[in-house]
C-alpha cells in the first residue's frame, strides 16, 4: 500500500511539474504576443499620423493650386473684357468695308 501510495505522489509531482512547464510556456508565449501587439498598435499610429499629415500637406497644396487657377481664370477674363470692345470694331470694320456678295453668281 505504502508503494502505491508513494507512486501516486510521485506522478502527482511529475503532472505538476508538467503542467508548470506548459503554464511557463505559455506565459512566455502571451508575452510575446503581447510584444507583438503593442508594436502593431504603434506602428498603426504612427502611419495614421503620417496620412494624416500627408492629407493636410495634400489639401494645402489643392487650396493653393485653386486659388492660382481661379487668378489665372479671372485675369483671362478680365483680359477677354478688355479686349471685347476692340474686337467689336475690328469686326464691324470689317463688315463695313466688305465688298457686297455677288447673288448673282455670273448670271445676268
Amino acid at each position: 500500500m505504502t508503494y502505491i501510495l508513494i507512486a501516486l505522489v510521485s506522478s502527482s509531482f511529475i503532472f505538476e511539474y508538467w503542467l508548470l512547464t506548459k503554464i511557463g510556456k505559455l506565459e512566455k508565449r502571451n508575452k510575446m504576443l503581447q510584444t507583438a501587439l503593442e508594436a502593431l498598435g504603434r506602428d498603426t499610429n504612427i502611419f495614421q499620423a503620417g496620412i494624416t499629415r500627408d492629407s493636410h500637406s495634400q489639401r494645402k497644396e489643392l487650396l493653393i493650386e485653386t486659388k492660382r487657377i481661379n487668378k489665372r481664370v479671372d485675369s483671362l477674363k478680365r483680359d477677354i473684357m478688355n479686349s471685347l470692345p476692340t474686337q467689336i470694331r475690328k469686326t464691324i470694320g470689317h463688315i463695313e468695308f466688305a465688298r457686297p456678295l455677288d447673288n448673282n453668281h455670273g448670271r445676268g
